[in-house]
């Protein structure tokens, strides 16, 4: 028997849904077959250089992770990209390939391997006949997964927790779900039944809190002004509804200044938070994804700002508290969005923001074993005012109208409306907020329901004074482009410069 070698091509293909965990696999490989100099990894991926992927197949890749789309375009455009002597394809995150509209390329992707010759390799002895073996991996087994299955899969051997394991006080750290169990139910229950359980880690501490529509924005900073000032070592994941919001927040956290004290404002005033903030969606560039995802995985205290492109696949180190403040969807990306921390091990605090029309919420994730603890309004308030040392004032007022509340959120409303930019960030936050509200499916629709909300009150947790009309495009994908042809300028600017004018 040889060894394989890298111009074998491509031997086994690991399929991801997005860039991030297409990175994450890929650097968790190379560190795997690092003494192996024989067994080449390489990753493809969309908002990748095309032309350098191109070469890289060329000169083989023996274990290729990719995401579904920029794999059907190599298979289909790149001659060059040997992958005969495919062995193994591994579907990791199933469930989000389809939630994020994957279904048809990877039909695509089996129906054209399929059809294409195979080659025996070196390795091969007489007239073994090769079999191509692939790997389906699922937090979840409903229909459109195992529709997939039934098309990717001949014969599975199923893999799952034991029932012991799944009822357990222990889960290894991890959010557990019985796989098996919820295949047997959905067969007896019939399309579309759903009556997975949920097993969450016993160091995780999951709470929620009711926090009135007006004064939303002022408790998140709060919560991260204690949370962050108490203690170093502490990185706190946000999860946001829409690219607009992160952009929105990330924009504010940057560089609104405070002071606790009304009277010494201008001498005074600081950040909130005292560590780095990081952002992370999917009107990102490629490039400043991957280099946000690494840099904020190095950071010991540090914030990310995001969108549930960071919800799934990702082991993002030592995280510590995870803010739902958007509502998430179904119970099941409830438990993917916690699953950032409590991992390993380590111990996690998960805090879901709703407000009082969205409480049914509760319900739904009781009925998958999901059930939270309750922090007040007021104690989360009460923690800051016995930090600054005016507590006794908050016993004698409503929250809503004692001074520092009222203090923060005027300051807020000042900050955005002096800024053209900053109105414009708050104003598409806003819109594009209300959008994904009305967008909620299934049972979840009579919770979150638009006609509910305040709009007002929405308005001002985005620091308007006033809500502003529901019809205009968001400006979030121009600000992309434009961010990246200034970029692009200035790295022509570079390239052209003459080394006498670099050294001036």
């Amino acid at each position: 028997m040889k060894k394989i070698s890298r111009s074998d091509g491509t031997y086994a293909l690991v399929l991801v849904p997005t860039r991030e965990l297409c990175l994450q696999v890929y650097e968790v490989t190379k560190q795997l077959v690092h003494r192996f100099q024989w067994l080449v990894p390489g990753h493809v991926m969309g908002g990748e250089n095309r032309m350098k992927e191109k070469a890289r197949l060329r000169k083989g890749v023996t274990i290729l992770v990719a995401t579904p789309g920029r794999l059907l375009d190599h298979l289909q455009n790149t001659s060059s990209f040997h992958h005969g002597n495919l062995q193994w394809i591994v579907f990791d995150e199933a469930d989000r390939l389809l939630d994020l509209g994957f279904g048809k390329d990877i039909k695509s992707i089996l129906s054209y391997l399929d059809t294409q010759p195979s080659l025996k390799s070196k390795h091969q002895m007489g007239n073994q006949k090769r079999v191509r073996q692939h790997v389906l991996l699922s937090a979840t087994l409903d229909d459109d997964v195992m529709e997939l299955a039934s098309i990717s899969l001949t014969n599975p051997a199923r893999i799952g927790l034991s029932e012991p394991l799944l009822h357990g006080t222990k889960c290894n750290g991890e959010v557990c779900i019985d796989a098996e169990q919820n295949m047997d139910e959905n067969t007896k229950n019939g399309p579309g039944s759903n009556k997975l359980e949920y097993s969450m880690p016993s160091q995780l501490v999951q709470k929620y809190v009711t926090v009135p529509g007006n004064l939303r924005l002022v408790t998140l900073l709060v919560v991260l002004h204690i949370w962050m000032e108490k203690t170093s070592g502490h990185k706190v994941v946000v999860f946001l509804s829409t690219c607009d919001s992160v952009d929105f927040h990330y924009a504010l956290l940057s560089d609104f200044l405070w002071s606790f004290s009304p009277a010494d404002e201008q001498n005074c005033s600081k950040s909130l938070i005292d560590c780095k903030c990081f952002r992370l969606h999917g009107n990102m560039s490629q490039q400043d994804r991957t280099e946000t995802f690494l840099e904020f995985n190095k950071q010991s205290s540090a914030l990310l700002l995001c969108t549930d492109v960071a919800a799934r696949g990702l082991d993002i180190p030592k995280v510590t508290h995870i803010i739902q403040y958007d509502p998430p969807g179904d119970a099941n990306a409830y438990v993917h969005r916690v699953g950032r921390t409590a991992r390993l091990g380590r111990k996690g605090e998960a805090l879901l923001f709703l407000q009082s029309c969205e409480k049914n919420y509760l319900s739904e994730l009781q009925k998958h074993g999901v059930a939270l603890e309750e922090v007040s309004f007021r104690d989360i308030w009460t923690r800051l005012f016995k930090q600054q040392k005016f507590y006794s004032t908050a016993e004698n007022n409503l929250l809503e109208t004692h001074p520092t509340v009222l203090n923060l959120l005027k300051s807020l409303e000042s900050f955005i409306s002096k800024q053209a930019s900053m109105r414009e960030i708050a104003t598409d936050a806003f819109r594009s907020y209300v959008r994904a509200y009305a967008a909620h499916r299934g049972d979840l629709k009579a919770i979150f329901q638009v006609r509910k909300l305040h709009l007002g009150h929405v308005a001002k947790s985005f620091g308007l004074s006033d809500a502003p009309s529901l019809l205009g495009k968001s400006q979030s994908k121009k600000r992309s482009r434009d961010a990246k042809a200034m970029k692009m300028r200035k790295a022509k600017k570079r390239k052209y410069m003459r080394p006498a004018q670099m050294g001036e």
